[in-house]
């Protein structure tokens, strides 16, 4: 009998320490607790042991003074999580990991700017101008802009009014940098080369 209840208490033994250690991992299930986010916690380990990163390169681990265990684990999961620039310094400014954002936001229009509404990409032009910088926080590569742009101004609606074509040389040489926003000199070179 006494080897029984033995048994019985090493198995429940057990099975405290393994919700223990489920309870002490809480981090891999990010995902669940923030669902507008995908965060492969697992994964982010393994490429940092790799490159010998610690985890205070993303978290703080702010001390506190907190004793309730409940409201402690409750302020470690908002304290202690990465903020936007620390996602966005490996991911968007250094690029040294996947930069799409549909990597970690599935839903993407839960992460777009309150600008971007209905027929935002027909009336988009004046914000571009007047905050270029906005734009590249999210859109990176130039060829977001000149996959649209260059294709549309085949057909004449593209990023300058009618009839810039022929009255494009004066800005050209007041602005160049205006020009090289989105041309470089090949682009240049190829109508003007011609007329040589």
């Amino acid at each position: 009998m006494r080897l029984v209840l033995l048994m019985l208490l090493l198995c429940w033994l057990g099975g405290q320490a393994a919700e223990t250690a489920r309870e002490k991992r809480w981090w891999e299930k990010r995902e669940a607790r923030k669902p507008d986010i995908y965060f492969p916690h697992n994964v982010h380990m393994a490429v940092m042991k790799q490159e010998g990163d610690m985890c205070m390169l993303c978290h703080s681990f702010q001390k506190t003074d907190e004793k309730d265990l409940k409201l402690l684990k409750d302020l470690s999961a908002v304290v202690n999580e990465p903020l936007k620039a620390v996602c966005h310094d490996c991911h968007v400014v250094e690029r040294r990991a996947p930069w799409r954002c549909e990597l970690c936001h599935p839903d993407k229009t839960r992460i777009w700017p309150a600008d971007h509404n209905f027929g935002y990409v027909q009336h988009h032009a004046t914000a571009a101008r007047r905050d270029e910088n906005a734009c590249r926080e999210c859109h990176l590569e130039l060829s977001f802009c000149t996959d649209c742009h260059f294709r549309r101004e085949i057909s004449g609606t593209g990023y300058h009014p009618l009839g810039y074509l022929t009255l494009h040389g004066m800005e050209a040489r007041t602005m160049p940098a205006n020009c090289g926003r989105c041309h470089n000199n090949f682009y240049c070179d190829n109508c003007h080369r011609r007329r040589r």
